[in-house]
């Protein structure tokens, strides 16, 4: 069994000291999972970092829902700056932008462009492809309305973390298949791309030693779909889709994680259809360890990479232009 790193009991420790238990929607009521999810993550959000400014703003699914759009400025500028859409993880029914503020905040300074962390509306009270529709609707405002923000639309990435990657994943096709202008890149974090709850890595993590298990996977996609069918469903799967003509895209996964190889899986089927990739493999972390990086070396490192990569793709087009 691999080494788990160091600090994690250190940091399991400091959520006891404070009372503070993970979320586990399969012993509790959800309404007290989610307050339970909200008061875990919030822990590790702080110190959150001085931003240069916040925004909100709405817009609305095609199906009416209305959706949420929090803005993360990186520095003073207010125009044409390049644009993160991001969508947060916990198995679609869990969290929300407060929950990942600290990783969107740092996404932004260290990358230079706008975060947009998306409140899309939670499971089971929406399901596929209800999500899916606000994700779409999150990237159209942006482009149509992000102007009056300071938002260059024409700039723009998608990304997320666990289900949120899903999102932005699905998202990303859905556009290809409508032939709308694609994202110039993803960025998928430790990714639940698909509903196979027997891969190696579900069968040597997903018991609970390490926190996410696989039963809670199967209880979130149980969640989102409301007919097990919909689990080979390319849009709500997206690991069984089609990927050929997606932009870049970098895959970080962790190395304790029962959903590793759902990422492991994505990154092969990325290099069979051409599309350029980067696969990072943080070892001895836990799923969603990045929201940890104030008490974690390797989650401040998966966000510095994130970061760098984001910058890369959002600006090596007009460099070239310029050129």
């Amino acid at each position: 069994m691999p080494t788990a790193h160091p600090h994690l009991a250190a940091i399991a420790a400091v959520a006891r000291e404070a009372g503070i238990m993970p979320a586990d929607p399969l012993t509790q009521p959800l309404d007290q999972a989610r307050l339970n999810a909200r008061a875990y993550q919030g822990l590790w959000n702080q110190p959150l970092p001085p931003i240069h400014g916040i925004a909100t703003a709405q817009t609305v699914s095609p199906r009416g829902t209305p959706v949420t759009v929090t803005i993360f400025y990186p520095d003073d500028r207010r125009d044409h700056l390049p644009v993160l859409i991001y969508f947060h993880g916990g198995g679609f029914a869990l969290n929300g932008v407060e929950t990942h503020e600290r990783l969107m905040r740092l996404l932004a300074l260290r990358s230079g462009a706008a975060v947009v962390g998306v409140s899309y509306t939670l499971a089971p009270e929406l399901r596929f492809p209800g999500q899916l529709d606000e994700a779409l609707a999150a990237i159209a405002w942006a482009r149509t309305e992000g102007a009056q923000y300071g938002l260059d639309g024409g700039r723009l990435a998608v990304g997320g973390d666990s289900a949120g990657a899903n999102l932005a994943l699905a998202a990303t096709l859905s556009l290809r298949d409508a032939g709308a202008p694609l994202p110039w890149a993803g960025l998928l974090f430790y990714g639940m791309f698909s509903a196979d709850l027997t891969s190696p890595s579900h069968r040597a993590y997903g018991q609970g030693g390490f926190g996410l298990t696989t039963e809670r996977v199967d209880w979130f996609w149980s969640q989102y779909l409301a007919d097990r069918a919909q689990r080979d469903n390319p849009l709500a799967a997206p690991l069984w889709a089609d990927l050929e003509g997606l932009p870049p895209q970098l895959v970080i996964a962790a190395g304790l994680d029962c959903l590793k190889d759902d990422s492991l899986a994505l990154a092969e089927r990325l290099a069979q259809a051409g599309v350029p990739h980067t696969l990072s493999v943080y070892p001895g972390v836990p799923h969603s360890f990045m929201q940890m990086s104030a008490h974690l070396a390797p989650a401040d490192a998966a966000i510095t990479e994130a970061a760098a990569a984001l910058r890369r793709c959002l600006t090596a087009p007009l460099r070239m232009a310029a050129e």
